[in-house]
């Protein structure tokens, strides 16, 4: 089986491969990235940024166009079971319907991140990229998103709507005090008072 049929076959179309990721056969990382600039030239393949390509469709106006937000979730929030960030302010609003306003710009902390903060542009998405304030990982980015959300935003945002909004989403990542408990000092004063204060704190009854 050809590298290339390899590649469809585990990534599909229009979906981002990262050449890190990319193991066939005992061949060498020189030699699989020369076969990815042949695939390349062939049209085959896309390079969309340095390390990540994609598989373009054919289509009546050329080669599909890969959706940049793909590109960001695997590098910063999840690349297969492995989760290093999560999505925050108003990106983190408009997920869990608290906000109607579609973000221009995503906002993410995550582990993929040396400095505090800093402005990127993937294809043509504007990012803001923050350092994570521990190690992010499955059983933590819940809680963490969760106690952003506190951090960045007063009480008397959260009304009795969102307050049922915040409700379903606490009880679907099964969030717990004991959680909060453990990564609230990681966190400003701000984000417990806002817990409080919002009353949202008597969502989270484990």
């Amino acid at each position: 089986m050809s590298l290339f049929q390899t590649l469809l076959d585990e990534y599909g179309y229009n979906e981002p491969i990262m050449s890190s990721d990319i193991a066939f056969k005992d061949y060498s990382r020189p030699w699989i990235y020369k076969e990815l600039s042949k695939l390349c030239n062939d049209g085959l393949l896309i390079r969309f940024e340095k390390g990540i390509y994609y598989i373009p469709k054919q289509t009546i106006l050329g080669p599909s166009l890969m959706d940049p937000r793909k590109v960001i979730e695997k590098k910063y929030i999840k690349n297969g079971t492995a989760i290093m960030g999560y999505y925050s302010g108003s990106t983190l609003l408009y997920q869990l319907d608290l906000s109607t306003q579609v973000p221009n710009t995503i906002e993410i902390y995550t582990n993929n991140e040396p400095t505090r903060a800093r402005n990127i542009t993937v294809g043509t998405q504007k990012v803001i990229l923050k350092k994570s304030r521990t190690e992010v990982n499955a059983s933590n980015a819940a809680v963490l998103s969760f106690l952003e959300l506190m951090n960045s935003m007063p009480p008397s945002f959260f009304d009795e709507i969102r307050k049922l909004r915040i409700d379903e989403y606490i009880q679907k990542a099964n969030i717990s005090r004991k959680d909060i408990t453990k990564y609230a000092s990681v966190f400003p004063d701000r984000a417990m008072r806002t817990l409080v204060e919002s009353e949202v704190i008597y969502s989270v009854t484990q």
